[in-house]
């Protein structure tokens, strides 16, 4: 007998939209563990880092690095490096409630971000990983989900969903309710 149903979805937090907290759910693994196909490989993952240190180190945004679990590890060298970023091992549905949006490249992370009603941004800067319908404008207001490309997109499109109010997530959600999938 097969069951049809949806993704699996294991976080539906609430919604804080009051802080500038930018959460990033990280797809970088392990060489052992690596897929080339939506899973950035550890040295996309680090010249990303040192990026996102330089971007925001006088800006609003919190960056808060969700490190995937098989190089969570490595926290305590990254906190060190990157001065300017913060990375954790908390468990997400507790970094959804401190977050207002959730970047990814590829990750289930996407799903728990959509059904916790924070929008979500697929950064691609190698423009080879569209994995659904998304926005391609970071100006375009209320929109669920955005696909950008570069550094700059990025802090238009932060801004952007920061004053957003009625992002419409009901045309992204499986049931609205993960207990109903």
């Amino acid at each position: 007998r097969k069951i049809k149903s949806g993704n699996l979805i294991f976080s539906e937090a609430v919604s804080n939209h009051s802080n500038n907290n930018v959460l990033l759910a990280v797809t970088s693994k392990d060489f052992l563990s690596t897929t080339f196909y939506g899973v950035e490989s550890f040295y996309e993952f680090y010249d990303n880092l040192n990026s996102l240190n330089k971007i925001f180190k006088n800006s609003e945004f919190n960056i808060i690095v969700k490190l995937h679990p098989i190089v969570a590890s490595l926290k305590d060298n990254f906190n060190k490096k990157f001065k300017n970023i913060t990375f954790t091992n908390e468990k997400i549905d507790s970094l959804f409630k401190k977050s207002f949006v959730c970047i990814s490249y590829s990750s289930s992370v996407i799903e728990d971000a959509l059904c916790s009603r924070k929008p979500v941004i697929l950064f691609d800067k190698w423009k080879r990983y569209k994995h659904c319908f998304a926005s391609n404008n970071p100006n375009k207001a209320n929109e669920p989900i955005y696909y950008i490309n570069n550094f700059n997109e990025l802090k238009k499109n932060l801004i952007n969903i920061k004053k957003s109010k009625n992002i419409n997530f009901d045309k992204v959600l499986f049931k609205n309710n993960y207990k109903k999938n």
